[in-house]
């Protein structure tokens, strides 16, 4: 028979049943836990495991800061990441927190609190924005669990559903035409979108190449920094950082086609960024404006200058590269990267190889 006051009860089932206080809510009221199993000793065993296991969680430090006080100090403490990297996370914080539920104080933060705050991003900003957006937050407030100034609030927030968004591709006419318009024009900048077009590289990645990163005699590029617009600062204006990729498959070699090669050659230099001929380089605002210019003059629809990374990518795959190839010329951390964003890029190209595998097919004579 269980002893009064264990909170331990025999149900209809047949079952026993243990209740323990798992927690106190932001208003104070008990969580309850609960605990079943067939017989009397086994639930009280358990039972007594849990309550040792809350008894010591460890007490939170009460703590007046807000939460954007907290998050300032946390991006000023992280040491072992890009400067870069902390201007986003500073970035983010004070365009979707400070004014709002940065206000708040760490131990009046709770879980419907956060999850009003990614209810209201998820009407102004797309999917992809918002887990952006939460990650950050979500470091800073897994920080402040670390020390004690609040308990695991943020686990389970319901975040919007990531959709893949459409990705825009130049048809061979189109590139054909923009290709023809950037050999009519002769400017000194679109040496850059036709190493895009053929390379593949990121808008970044382009306006922090270097003459001493390609190497004309074996007709390679290599990647190994790029450029990034960030914020500048509180009362500063945002400015190009020059930094190493995100990822070490970003560090990369490139060959290049004999033409671009001969392109390259009519401007090469000893040292600098390739973009200009006195070698300062060039803001990727520039090159982005320039390519929405030629495709007006292409009459293409407009679209953003990744387009060239894609238009690449599907280039390569119409014309048989293998995914292996394609994902470390790209860049991709794994094959499975460049096999979701390029997936509408297959079909055909399946088929294709099908019909190549059909091709062995000989039919009985009769």
């Amino acid at each position: 028979m269980p002893k009064k006051g264990e909170n331990i009860y025999k149900r209809k089932d047949g079952r026993y049943e243990g209740r323990y206080i798992r927690c106190y809510n932001d208003s104070g009221k008990a969580e309850w836990g609960y605990i079943y199993a067939r017989s009397y000793s086994e639930v009280k065993e358990i039972l007594t495991r849990q309550k040792a296991a809350v008894n010591v969680r460890e007490k939170l430090i009460n703590s007046d800061l807000s939460l954007g006080d907290w998050t300032e100090q946390w991006i000023k403490s992280l040491k072992h990441i890009k400067e870069s990297t902390k201007m986003i996370y500073h970035s983010q914080i004070k365009n979707h927190v400070a004014s709002g539920i940065g206000k708040i104080k760490l131990k009046k933060l709770n879980r419907s609190v956060l999850q009003e705050f990614v209810d209201k991003l998820s009407e102004n900003y797309s999917s992809k924005s918002v887990h952006v957006i939460y990650s950050t937050l979500k470091l800073a407030l897994q920080a402040a669990h670390k020390n004690r100034y609040i308990y695991d609030i943020y686990s389970e927030i319901v975040l919007p559903k990531l959709t893949q968004k459409s990705v825009h591709v130049l048809s061979r006419d189109e590139q054909k035409r923009l290709e023809n318009a950037i050999f009519r024009d002769n400017n000194r900048y679109d040496i850059g979108i036709l190493i895009c077009l053929y390379t593949g590289i990121r808008i970044g990645e382009l306006c922090a190449l270097r003459w001493e990163n390609i190497n004309l005699k074996n007709g390679t590029i290599k990647i190994e920094q790029t450029a990034q617009r960030i914020d500048g600062g509180v009362g500063a204006k945002t400015k190009i950082n020059f930094n190493s990729p995100k990822t070490p498959a970003s560090e990369r070699v490139i060959p290049i086609p004999n033409f671009l090669i001969h392109e390259l050659a009519k401007y090469k230099k000893n040292a600098g960024y390739i973009l200009r001929d006195n070698g300062e380089y060039t803001d990727t605002r520039n090159i982005s404006r320039r390519f929405k210019k030629l495709l007006r003059e292409a009459d293409i629809e407009d679209m953003n200058f990744h387009a060239t990374r894609h238009t690449f990518s599907t280039r390569a795959l119409e014309l048989g590269f293998d995914a292996k190839t394609l994902s470390e010329i790209l860049g991709h951390a794994s094959v499975t990267t460049t096999l979701r964003l390029y997936a509408h890029s297959l079909p055909e190209y399946k088929k294709n190889e099908m019909e190549r595998l059909g091709s062995l097919f000989n039919k009985p004579s009769a």
